[in-house]
């Protein structure tokens, strides 16, 4: 995927709440702040999707930041404790991440050929999840929400294609 799909205009906002929470995960855990580590918080705040790894390397280059691949992956468990990464679930691959700051619920469409993930939001869905959950005693405390099927690009390739 190309850095140009990825790097979102987030807010001034989401970058501050991600270094905010990256400061205080580093408390909790008696870490020295680090800028290596604030770069790439920094990095994570842009993007915006589903991303590999490499994205946000790149990612943190392209801000002028210096961090290695290396600092990266060892930094990513303290992104995700910080609550400024998730795991990317809807992908069903892994080493893919999206960012949980600056940004609201949502829920995928994923391609169960080529694996793209549609972001969407649908407020009639999050009404019959709780009301699901209320007619059989359950008090939500979140969800994953996925559809699967395939895309419409990967429906025309599928096609037959006429002799002309």
């Amino acid at each position: 995927m190309r850095l140009s799909r990825i790097i979102g205009a987030r807010s001034g906002g989401a970058t501050a709440q991600a270094v905010s929470r990256l400061r205080e995960a580093e408390r909790r855990r008696s870490l020295r702040s680090s800028r290596g580590r604030e770069e790439i918080a920094r990095a994570a705040a842009g993007l915006r999707g589903h991303f590999e790894v490499d994205a946000l390397v790149r990612a943190v280059r392209a801000r002028g930041g210096r961090a290695s691949r290396a600092t990266v992956y060892r930094t990513l468990p303290l992104l995700v404790e910080a609550g400024i990464l998730e795991p990317a679930v809807a992908s069903r691959r892994k080493g893919q991440y999206e960012t949980a700051v600056g940004r609201s619920h949502h829920d995928h469409l994923v391609c169960a050929h080529c694996h793209e993930v549609v972001e969407f939001s649908f407020e009639a869905f999050e009404i019959l999840q709780r009301e699901v959950a209320a007619r059989h005693g359950f008090e939500l405390i979140g969800h994953l929400h996925e559809l699967v099927g395939i895309c419409r690009d990967c429906r025309q390739e599928t096609l037959p294609h006429g002799d002309d």
